[in-house]
C-alpha cells in the first residue's frame, strides 16, 4: 500500500479513499490520516466485502473522474498518461489492460459435427487481462447499486450494456497481482532487482 501511494502522490493525486473490511486496524495504525505519506487518508469500513464495485456505493457521488486501484498489486504504471488517455478516448470508465499469453500444451482439434476441419498444435492465444486499476467519469456512480456485492467486472459489463464507452489502456510498465503468496514471493524479488523502477 506504501508504494501504491507514494505512485498515487507522485501523480498529483491527494485524496486517497481507503476501502477496509479484514484487519482495518493494522491499515489505520501504519498510515494514520496520511500526512505522513503526503496524503489525505479516509477510511471506508465495509460491514461485509461488498466487492470493488460495491464499495464504491459507500462513498458520495464523485464530482472529478476518480481513479480505482485494487489494494494487492504491484504496478508502475502511469496513472497521468492513464489520464490523458481515459480523456482522448472521452471513456466514461477506462480499463488497465495487459497482455497475457496462454498457451495450450495439447494440438486443439476443430470439428465440424464429426468431421475434423482444422488441427492447430499447440497453439498460443494473446489475451488482455483486467489489471484492477480503473478510471471512472462521475456519470458512473449511478451505475453502483448502494450495500450490494458487486465486482468490477459487473460494472464493466453493466456500462457496456447500456451502450457506454468503456476504453482499454494498456499497461507497459511493469504490473503482477500479489493476491498470492506465490506472486508475492515473485514481486519481493522483483523489488529488490530493481524491476519495478
Amino acid at each position: 500500500m506504501e508504494r501504491i501511494i507514494e505512485r498515487l502522490k507522485q501523480a498529483g493525486i491527494r485524496r486517497v479513499n481507503v476501502m477496509t473490511h479484514y484487519k482495518p486496524e493494522k491499515i489505520i495504525e501504519h498510515f494514520g490520516n496520511g500526512n505522513a505519506f503526503g496524503v489525505a487518508l479516509t477510511y471506508v469500513w465495509e460491514d461485509q466485502p461488498l466487492g470493488t464495485g460495491g464499495a464504491l456505493g459507500l462513498i458520495p457521488a464523485p464530482q472529478e473522474p476518480l481513479l480505482v486501484i485494487n489494494g494487492d498489486i504491484l504496478t508502475g504504471v502511469d496513472f497521468r498518461a492513464m489520464l490523458a488517455f481515459h480523456q482522448e478516448n472521452r471513456a466514461e470508465m477506462t480499463v488497465a489492460v495487459s497482455p497475457y499469453d496462454l498457451q495450450v500444451p495439447y494440438g486443439v482439434i476443430e470439428c465440424e459435427g464429426a468431421q475434423v476441419r482444422r488441427l492447430t498444435e499447440k497453439p498460443i492465444h494473446h489475451l488482455l487481462v483486467n489489471c484492477g486499476i480503473y478510471l471512472l467519469e462521475p456519470s458512473v456512480h449511478a451505475f453502483v447499486p448502494n450495500g450490494h456485492r458487486f465486482d468490477m467486472t459487473e460494472l464493466i459489463q453493466a456500462l457496456l450494456d447500456a451502450g457506454r464507452r468503456v476504453a482499454g489502456f494498456p499497461i507497459r510498465e511493469y504490473w503482477l497481482d500479489i493476491g498470492g503468496h506465490e506472486d508475492y514471493g515473485r514481486a519481493q524479488a522483483d523489488v529488490k532487482k530493481g524491476k519495478m523502477d
